[in-house]
């Protein structure tokens, strides 16, 4: 009997233990809604500088906003310039694709994509 109540005791112990470690935050975390953009890079002809098409969505705000920001990235030189401008304004990188283009046999990489999000604020 009392080898039961101790195992009991243990169990509860470190139940009670385990549950304390998440905290507010944590939840609130689970529980954040995203924005998400779309952002396609290709260079440009005979060009160093990239061109950068930016889609945020589909409304008036989200379009305007998108364009802004496709003047702002465009002509830069660097696909990590891209990446660190975003992120400054509160980006995070989810995922990458890769352009490719196939001509007469023989393939390449014309550009990326990135697909990063926003937590709402």
């Amino acid at each position: 009997m009392c080898k039961l109540l101790l195992i009991t005791f243990l169990t509860v112990c470190c139940l009670n233990s385990s549950s304390a470690n998440y905290s507010n935050n944590a939840f609130d975390k689970i529980h954040n809604t995203y924005f998400y953009a779309y952002i396609r890079v290709e260079g440009k002809f005979l060009s160093k500088k990239l061109k950068v098409k930016v889609d945020l969505g589909d409304s008036d705000e989200q379009i305007a906003e998108g364009e802004k920001l496709s003047e702002v990235l465009t002509n830069k030189k660097s696909y990590a310039s891209i990446l660190n401008y975003m992120s400054k304004i509160g980006y995070e990188l989810v995922n990458t694709f890769d352009l490719t283009d196939n001509y007469n046999g023989s393939g390449g990489t014309s550009g990326i994509i990135y697909i990063m999000k926003k937590a709402e604020e």
